[in-house]
């Protein structure tokens, strides 16, 4: 059994991927994976958030890089989004798409998404 696969047999997650290096979904498993539309556009939303936290990470550090602060918003390293009944987490390469009802807390899932990662 894949990682992949051990994350989509937890309670609530329904897909699990990761990115390859040039952003694109490399690697899947769960209910997308006969469905390449639908693994488009969770690589396509996950791309985007991404790159729109990475924005707002670098504006705000180019905004306060004065002084004797010095501490930093890059890299970005992991976000997640709750909408309605679904919670989309991207932890480096990794991401899942999975049920927030059937999840016991957003903590268990950081910690499933970082698992054997810095």
């Amino acid at each position: 059994m894949s990682e992949l696969d051990e994350l989509v047999a937890r309670p609530g997650v329904f897909m699990a991927g990761r990115f390859g290096a040039d952003g694109r979904v490399a690697e899947t498993a769960g209910l997308y994976v006969e469905i390449p539309a639908l693994a488009g556009v969770a690589q396509w939303f996950c791309a985007a958030v991404t790159t729109m936290f990475g924005s707002m990470a670098y504006a705000v550090d180019t905004l306060k890089q004065t002084g004797f602060d010095q501490t930093s918003w890059l890299p970005v390293r992991s976000w997640h989004y709750t909408g309605g009944d679904y919670v989309i987490a991207v932890h480096g390469d990794r991401f899942l798409i999975a049920e927030r009802s059937k999840l016991a807390s957003l903590d268990d899932l950081s910690q499933l998404l970082r698992a054997g990662q810095p």
